[in-house]
C-alpha cells in the first residue's frame, strides 16, 4: 500500500490534482529503519495512518519541506530522494498558490 500525496483546497481538488507524490510501504519502512538525524522531526511522514487521510496546514507543509531537504542530504536510495524531491516541489508549489497538501491512504 502506498499513501499518496496531492495538492489541492479541498479533497476532491487534491484528487484531481496532476501532481502526486507516492510513499510506498518498502519506502516508509526503510526511513524508520535509517539512522538518520532528527528522525522525530520526520513523524509527519513516518506516522501517517495507510488506511486515512491527513491535510497538511501550512506550518506542516513548511516542516515537509524540511524534511524532504533532511531525507535528502542523509540517504542516498534513489526512489526515496525521488519521492522527496517530488513532495518538496509540491510542497513549494502549494505554498506559492496558497493550497494545501493531503496524504491519502489505500
Amino acid at each position: 500500500m502506498a499513501i499518496d500525496f496531492f495538492i489541492g483546497n479541498t479533497i476532491k481538488e487534491a484528487a484531481r490534482s496532476e501532481k502526486c507524490a507516492s510513499l510506498t510501504d518498502e519506502m516508509q519502512d526503510s526511513l524508520k529503519k535509517k539512522e538518520i538525524p532528527h528522525k522525530a522531526f520526520m513523524e509527519l511522514i513516518l506516522d501517517l495512518d495507510p488506511y486515512g487521510d491527513k491535510v497538511y496546514s501550512p506550518n506542516e507543509i513548511r516542516e515537509l519541506i524540511e524534511i524532504c531537504s533532511l531525507i535528502k542530504s542523509s540517504l542516498k536510495e534513489k526512489k526515496i530522494i525521488l519521492f522527496s524531491n517530488e513532495l518538496q516541489e509540491m510542497c513549494n508549489l502549494a505554498l506559492q498558490q496558497n493550497k494545501l497538501i493531503f496524504a491519502v491512504g489505500d
